[in-house]
């Protein structure tokens, strides 16, 4: 379990944010001391029981258990001091005075009783932040059930649905709209709520606690709206203030008045099917009913509320929707802009989940980034395609050219993808790096639609399908120029705070979306791959007695994948192959599946007859298996010359092997060797059976060799196994990458591999993650056996395994896969985990960890997987164990081939 805390340090106000890794069912005892120490207190860590840690007012007990309410992901604890005042329990019947529109809104604020002065002013009781309201500008009275309104004087007035109020009081309703400065102002009652046709139930929604930080979340799918022939957007037409007028005309006897009324119903019914920022607020306090109602085939999805404009009627939404508009251009004073921008993406992720939505984050410098550092809360920024990072952002040059590498690799790409939202934010004038000018002119067709951010107009991406410019002396309204080319001026401009995004983003944060039932299946979720072996307790001797009982036929290569329905899941390389490809899509189990084939082909024989190639195409996921004693040569992608030096050496090697031969297939080859030296009376297993030794592993030194001359003076020839992880990141090498001058030799040498390997005894286990890259080449045109993991497409698993079954894999059972044969026959199957921590030192100390927000962007510092937790892994096991037997049975490991 993982929770993310933010722990507010006593007196100094100083916050830190954590993230606390423990055990489900640990308390808050066991890591009390760490979490008081991170505040930066200068003091020692003390026992849980002597560290006072509140949430808001009330004090945590000791057995407070982490990962339930409120200790759960996002929540802000206090050390030695209550959080504040406690607060008043509203009743069912409290009226609200919801902050609905202009540079300050999303407030909600409860009236008790008596006078709520509205102003700009410390002393008023619902502060606005909006330079066109006065100190105190109006004043608002419950007595009872009655509610007025006066003006105060203002120097700018007040209007309540267009008509002036004085400061006489009038009646004020539920539903009114009351406008002072740029800010618009709406009275709410509970009860109320949801009364709107076409809006949701009063009812809030259940949100489980799962035990491990997180509030399970029912979906719940948001009603489409009505279509347009039965209820009509409003069109501008002559006249303003048009419900004033209404109002005095005579209902029933003027055409216009009636005209002006059905405008200002289908107003209202536009308000409620675009929320307003405080809406949206409630929506992720309750959850509500509202809260992540829109998924890909919603009318509205992505559409996004700029504001409110006055024509034809009062308080008419102004949306765009972003699918449209591909890019949507933000320019005006940067604070004002910032404050539109965060409402934006409020917007967003409170309507659409994170299996619906990705946010993306790209802006430079420090301030920039603490004003959107409230983004760390949002569930749609962790990454869930397998992106090399913690959070999805850009907040440095490095971190937005692999933000933006990993966007334009989906351009022109066929995978379907969750839509994602990116927000550049330039309105510093410090640019952003990467290739923005292709994501921006091509995004949209791959579902990446950018939402840009700049101080002046002129820096726009011509590219902007729609535009919002900020105009007036306070930058309070907006110009804005929608995808069809329609200009909307003067629109009241929706902005929200750092304040108010912070409080909706941590109400976020916990909150996940509750899975359905999953089809039953006769596949675990989970598999040990040491289990699949029968080397639960993998000793030398155990593995040496197995070694001991192999035939003297040949060698052994047998590679076990994991756990099928009928029992363990296995290949064999030289009957079935010669040659093994997976695919899959990022995350879905690639790299430990490839772990996996190298530990249990070492399993199955010794080192002198059975020899590893591990290639990194892209990154360092093979590293690890290099502890096994099979291994001869290790290649990352990072050194051009030692990647040339591997391609001739891989020729140079099939070429040996050919002379070697002498035409001979190499089983029948070994077959003859081992029984010429079965008759000269040599062990066939023995040390030396498959030639002499060109090196040792380790300390281990070579024996006195007891067969005949003529059979030392032959070479050696172990079966080979070449495993290349990323093989499509060769095929296709990212620009800027290190090696990439050097990749095509080595798929050349890995090509005569595929097509000369499987007489020669050579073998390739390649894994790519692009399918469609690597379709119709050598590799992928004499691999026998053929492996899909999750992909993110049909057309994907249709070209690994021919059927599509891979592409309705859960993204939440990495390992998951399907293994094609040469008879064609389709088995699925989990995967043998082999870099998974021992069981029995598999128990996790708790600890806690301060997270550097500017950092989240880094790919995740990653410990050693031989020392994975707090324990070794079963890889590291089976390694040592391997070493020792293989010491201790004096067999030798070929030379490396660079």
């Amino acid at each position: 379990m993982q929770i993310r805390l933010t722990v507010l340090g006593p007196r100094s106000g100083q916050s830190c944010d954590v993230l606390v890794t423990a055990p489900t069912g640990t308390a808050l005892s066991a890591v009390a001391g760490a979490i008081a120490a991170s505040a930066g207190t200068g003091q020692p860590a003390r026992s849980g029981a002597a560290v006072a840690l509140y949430a808001g007012t009330e004090r945590l007990p000791a057995n407070a258990v982490l990962g339930h309410p409120p200790l759960v992901d996002g929540a802000v604890v206090a050390l030695q001091a209550p959080l504040g005042e406690p607060a008043t329990q509203p009743s069912e019947h409290t009226p609200r005075l919801k902050v609905v529109g202009g540079p300050d809104a999303g407030g909600v604020h409860l009236l008790h009783g008596g006078q709520a002065r509205v102003g700009r002013s410390a002393e008023a009781d619902v502060p606005l932040d909006d330079p066109d309201v006065s100190r105190l500008h109006t004043v608002v009275t419950v007595d009872g059930d009655r509610m007025t309104v006066a003006d105060l004087g203002s120097t700018n007035g007040t209007a309540l649905d267009g008509l002036l109020v004085g400061q006489r009081p009038v009646p004020l309703h539920p539903g009114e709209l009351l406008r002072v400065g740029a800010s618009t102002l709406e009275l709410q009652l509970p009860r109320q709520v949801g009364d709107d046709a076409g809006s949701p139930p009063p009812t809030g929604r259940t949100a489980v606690p799962d035990g491990e930080g997180h509030l399970q979340v029912a979906a719940v799918a948001t009603p489409s709206p009505p279509s347009a022939e039965v209820q009509p957007a409003p069109t501008p037409h002559s006249g303003s203030r048009a419900m004033a007028l209404a109002r005095r005309l005579t209902s029933g006897r003027s055409a216009q008045a009636r005209e002006l009324q059905r405008l200002a119903e289908q107003a209202r019914a536009l308000r409620v099917r675009y929320p307003d920022p405080a809406e949206v607020l409630l929506a992720a306090l309750g959850p509500g009913p509202r809260l992540w109602g829109r998924g890909a085939e919603h009318p509205d999805a992505l559409t996004v509320r700029l504001g409110l404009a006055d024509e034809p009627v009062p308080a008419v939404p102004v949306t765009v929707d972003l699918r449209d508009a591909g890019v949507l251009g933000l320019a005006g004073a940067a604070p004002q802009a910032r404050a539109v921008a965060r409402a934006l993406v409020a917007q967003v992720a409170a309507s659409h989940g994170p299996s619906a939505l990705e946010l993306v984050l790209l802006t430079s410098g420090e301030d920039l980034a603490d004003e959107w550092a409230w983004l760390r809360w949002l569930p749609q920024c962790r990454p869930a395609q397998g992106q090399d990072c913690r959070l999805l952002l850009g907040l440095d040059p490095e971190q937005q050219q692999r933000r933006v590498a990993e966007l334009t690799a989906r351009v022109g790409g066929t995978a379907p993808r969750r839509p994602t939202v990116v927000v550049v934010d330039e309105s510093s004038g410090r640019p952003v790096r990467g290739e923005l000018t292709r994501l921006y002119e091509r995004g949209a067709a791959a579902g990446v639609f950018v939402v840009q951010v700049t101080a002046e107009p002129e820096r726009l991406s011509p590219t902007c399908g729609a535009r919002a410019v900020l105009t007036g002396e306070v930058a309070a309204h907006l110009d804005v120029t929608l995808p069809d080319g329609t200009v909307v001026p003067e629109v009241v401009a929706d902005g929200v705070s750092t304040t108010w995004a912070e409080r909706f983003a941590r109400a976020l944060a916990p909150l996940r979306e509750a899975e359905g039932p999953r089809p039953r299946s006769a596949l675990p979720d989970s598999a040990r791959l040491l289990d699949a072996l029968d080397l639960a307790l993998a000793t030398p001797a155990k593995i040496s007695a197995r070694w001991a009982e192999l035939p003297t036929t040949g060698g052994a290569a047998t590679a076990v994948l994991g756990t099928a329905a009928d029992g363990r899941c296995a290949v064999d390389l030289a009957q079935d192959g010669p040659h093994l490809l997976v695919g899959g899509a990022p995350g879905a189990g690639k790299t430990e599946l490839l772990r996996s084939v190298a530990a249990s082909l070492a399993a199955a024989d010794r080192p002198d007859r059975l020899a590893l190639v591990l290639i990194d195409g892209s990154g360092d996921g093979l590293w690890i298996c290099t502890d096994l004693p099979h291994v001869c040569t290790y290649l990352g992608s990072t050194d051009p010359v030692r990647m040339r030096e591997l391609a001739q050496a891989l020729t140079a090697e099939l070429n040996r092997r050919e002379q070697v031969l002498g035409g001979r297939d190499f089983a029948a080859w070994q077959a003859e060797r081992l029984l010429a030296r079965s008759r000269d009376g040599a062990p066939a297993g023995g040390a030396d059976g498959t030639g002499g030794p060109a090196r040792t592993a380790g300390p281990r030194r070579p024996r006195p060799d007891p067969a005949p001359a003529a059979a030392r003076e032959e070479p050696a020839l172990p079966r080979l196994v070449v495993v290349v992880d990323d093989f499509d990141a060769l095929v296709a090498p990212a620009l800027g990458s290190p090696g990439r001058q050097s990749t095509g030799s080595v798929v050349r040498a890995l090509d005569a591999v595929a097509r000369r390997g499987a007489r020669l005894g050579v073998h390739l286990v390649a894994a790519t993650g692009r399918p469609e890259r690597t379709s119709g080449g050598e590799v992928d045109e004499q691999a026998g056996l053929r492996i899909a993991l999750r992909t993110d497409d049909p057309a994907s698993s249709r070209l690994l395994v021919h059927v599509e079954d891979a592409a309705g894999v859960d993204e939440s059972v990495p390992g998951r896969g399907y293994l094609r044969r040469p008879d064609g026959s389709v088995t699925p199957f989990q995967t043998g985990r082999v870099s998974g921590r021992i069981p029995r030192t598999a128990t996790l100390r708790p600890t806690v960890v301060p997270l550097d927000w500017l950092r989240m962007g880094d790919p995740p510092t990653r410990r050693p997987v031989r020392e994975l937790g707090n324990g070794p892994t079963d890889l590291a096991l089976l390694a040592s164990a391997l070493q020792r037997a293989a010491e201790s049975a004096d067999a030798l490991v070929p030379s490396p081939l660079v």
